[in-house]
């Protein structure tokens, strides 16, 4: 599972993702999972952004 990560001109540069067995990742967990990379995706983008402006 992976979510880009934002530079400055809005273009995908970077990923962060998470990586494990499947059985640990059922189906109810995904969405979780999933919700919480892209928010940090988001912050990280958010970051970089304003430290290089």
């Amino acid at each position: 599972m992976g979510a880009a990560v934002l530079d400055g001109s809005g273009s995908p540069a970077w990923a962060l993702s998470i990586t494990g067995v499947e059985s640990r990742f059922p189906e109810s967990r995904r969405a979780e999972l999933g919700e919480l990379l892209l928010r940090q995706a988001h912050r990280l983008s958010q970051r970089l952004t304003r430290s290089r402006g």
